[in-house]
């Protein structure tokens, strides 16, 4: 029988170490393998998925024009904000293995479904007022088709959080492949009758439902709606403010849209919603898997009384040996990329996409620290990082637009958030952790170094090709094979790292209480 023998700064409960151990990967040695194993499975998962969803895309980017997509962007916008906060965030409390969720669990699922239900109602029957408030009326439809997708956001969200918690990213992995195939030929198949705005709505409520039905039938513990009041408060403190971060942080990312479909044309949103996709390819392989394993991950770190900054080394590292290349690449090759796979009807998104591969890799360390200070429960800072850097983007776009049109705004969003948002998150993890700038820039320095040999030499050998395709291929290669010959020991050792059991020499420090009190 689980005894809750202490509570966190908010009121949870907390599970105690012997309870912990037994619960959950109470040691060193066995977090290492869930980890591991759980961001091997998320990384799979997303490569393939994005894979998939880059083939599907240059299909229907075929079908659809830059105003369906563009009508379809604006709706998403909405969307995004709304999902958000459908769970008033306090469904990642479920995924935090230091938290006994059995005591919070049936009080999540009431809240997580109430919310979400209600937002859906209210976003149908807004729909009208909203798509005119865009500048597009098209954006009505696919707004109430979007409505369905956030009233379902409760009942799928405690499954999720429980996936995430006992690092079940294979189940996951399986619920995203099997509901991709609905999903992509519900897409097509709409599109080809004429409606391509609603035909992206239409599939992303199909793939919803069959994932979200998958995990339901696939979680360990099925928990039924339930209320406790002694949770209530605690679970407010530390999901409003983490909901109210989100919303913000999902008006950082989508009011470039709104700007775009006031002051320019749907076509312009669309051509911006293609370029800012591609940019975000990095935060797209990358994003899931710290989504769905940083939170749990350092959590446990903390609650075993390992080292944050160890921990916090070895993860800014692997996401830029990742993130990159990746950005370097799409910034050297913009257009080639774009026109080879979508079609040379979206070229116009080449020159926006060279600026926004910048901001696709500093988003993705920004989703980092985000994550971690998450695992501390210091949710409050969140909201605080969203604020200082929504006052910062507004008059920021607004230049933007009026002086560079659409690579205007991708310059607003690289200075607000290499300006703003890390330095704050850097000052919040230093706070909470105490971690130092030094575990950062020491980790980012040779990724960064040979990212940019590699795409000087790329940009190199493929002056000579005029032809998009062989310009792609030979350009990778080149740049993959500097850049693995300059990293090849820091992908080494992070997977060494990751492989070696708990050793007396490589255990991570241990003290007495954790590293953030």
């Amino acid at each position: 029988m689980t005894v809750v023998t202490a509570k966190d700064g908010l009121g949870l409960p907390l599970l105690d170490r012997e309870s912990a151990a037994e619960a959950g990967p109470g040691q060193t040695d066995k977090l290492v393998r869930q980890v591991r194993s759980g961001a091997l499975w998320t990384g799979a998962s997303t490569m393939i998925l994005r894979i998939s969803n880059i083939v599907l895309m240059a299909v229907v980017a075929r079908i659809v024009s830059p105003d369906e997509l563009g009508i379809f962007a604006l709706a998403i916008t909405v969307h995004a904000v709304l999902v958000s906060v459908a769970e008033l965030g306090v469904a990642s409390a479920i995924a935090r293995t230091d938290i006994d969720i059995d005591k919070i669990a049936p009080t999540v699922v009431t809240i997580s479904v109430a919310t979400s239900m209600f937002l859906g109602c209210m976003m149908a029957l807004g729909a009208g007022p909203l798509a005119a408030f865009l500048g597009s009326p098209q954006a009505e439809e696919p707004l109430r088709i979007l409505a369905i997708s956030v009233a379902l956001i409760g009942p799928f969200a405690v499954p999720g959080a429980q996936l995430q918690r006992a690092f079940r990213q294979d189940l996951l992995f399986r619920a995203n492949i099997i509901s991709f195939a609905p999903a992509g030929i519900a897409l097509v198949f709409i599109a080809l009758s004429g409606d391509g705005a609603a035909a992206f709505a239409w599939s992303r409520v199909v793939g919803q439902v069959v994932a979200g039905g998958i995990m339901l039938i696939c979680v360990g513990k099925t928990y039924l709606p339930g209320f406790n009041k002694t949770y209530l408060r605690p679970l407010m403190q530390f999901g409003i403010p983490l909901a109210l971060a989100n919303i913000l942080s999902q008006v950082l990312l989508n009011l470039d849209y709104v700007f775009v479909g006031r002051m320019m044309t749907p076509a312009d949103v669309g051509i911006y919603m293609m370029a800012f996709n591609v940019c975000m390819w990095s935060t797209a392989v990358i994003g899931a898997m710290l989504n769905g394993i940083v939170l749990p991950a350092f959590s446990s770190v903390s609650r075993d009384g390992g080292s944050v900054n160890e921990a916090l080394n070895q993860a800014v590292r692997t996401v830029a040996l990742v993130a990159m290349p990746i950005a370097v690449f799409t910034a050297v090759f913009s257009t080639p990329l774009v026109t080879t796979i979508y079609g040379d009807q979206w070229s116009a998104a080449g020159p926006v996409l060279a600026i926004l591969s910048l901001y696709g890799v500093v988003s993705v360390i920004g989703l980092l620290f985000a994550n971690i200070i998450i695992s501390t429960g210091q949710t409050k800072v969140l909201f605080l990082v969203q604020v200082a850097a929504l006052a910062v983007l507004v008059p920021a776009l607004y230049v933007g637009i009026h002086l560079g049109g659409l690579v205007g705004i991708g310059i607003a969003h690289i200075i607000v958030v290499s300006v703003v948002t890390l330095p704050v998150y850097l000052a919040a993890l230093r706070k909470a952790t105490g971690a130092k700038l030094s575990h950062v820039t020491s980790a980012v320095a040779r990724p960064i170094l040979f990212a940019l040999l590699a795409g000087f030499a790329a940009w190199l050998t493929t002056i000579p090709f005029e032809m998009d395709l062989p310009k792609l291929i030979i350009g990778g290669l080149t740049g993959a094979v500097v850049y693995l010959a300059g990293t090849f020991r820091l992908w080494a050792g992070t997977f060494a790292r990751g492989s070696k059991r708990e050793s007396p020499s490589a255990a991570p420090i241990r003290k007495g209480v954790n590293e953030h009190g």
